[in-house]
């Protein structure tokens, strides 16, 4: 009897083993080929959340290429302006005039999904293009998903540039947040919110 038990247990760990591996795998493989999806599609604003190398570029450029009228840039730092953000803006078309906000309440995605939330039903905005880390754009998405049921989200993923597959860097950013994911999705899926 003791030996089925251990067997069954083996068994389990095992699986669950497998099941952890592949999908750390998959979002591994995931976060590496990712882009930016419908690249051309006009949305009713772009909101960018920060944390992350290129993110706030990446939002000013969609911005000033006319991707959307509207710019929210969310978990800002409270003393940073509008003003401080283009001084660091490196392009060579000239700087988006208008239309730009910023969040300073946020401070985790949670938080980011929520604060975006204020902001698109007070502009009655009906798409979004979400800006965030390759790595990061899973769990965004989950967060969007969640606080706006009924928001059409186009992704844009930010590749960044200063780590790729073979750099420990990646592996670091990809395992902590496969962790993070992971939870998230338990704690929906036992509703504790």
């Amino acid at each position: 009897m003791k030996s089925i038990i251990l067997k069954a247990t083996g068994g389990l760990i095992a699986t669950l083993l497998s099941l952890w591996l592949g999908g750390f795998i998959l979002f591994s493989v995931y976060t590496l080929t990712t882009s930016p999806a419908d690249a051309n599609e006009k949305t009713d604003a772009i909101v960018v959340l920060t944390g992350g190398n290129y993110r706030i570029q990446t939002g000013l450029d969609l911005l000033a290429k006319g991707a959307a009228p509207k710019l929210l840039i969310t978990g800002v730092h409270e003393k940073v302006t509008v003003e401080d953000i283009l001084k660091n803006w490196k392009s060579e078309q000239p700087p988006p005039n208008c239309c730009i906000s910023l969040g300073h309440k946020a401070l985790t995605t949670y938080d980011n999904a929520d604060e975006a939330k204020e902001w698109i039903e007070k502009n009655g905005i009906a798409s979004i293009r979400l800006v965030t880390s390759d790595y990061h754009m899973a769990r965004a998405l989950i967060e969007f998903r969640r606080s706006i049921p009924g928001l059409k989200t186009v992704p844009h993923p930010v590749e960044e540039k200063d780590y790729g597959f073979t750099d420990w860097t990646f592996w670091q950013l990809a395992f902590s947040e496969y962790h993070k994911i992971l939870f998230r999705l338990l704690r929906l899926s036992l509703q504790m919110e």
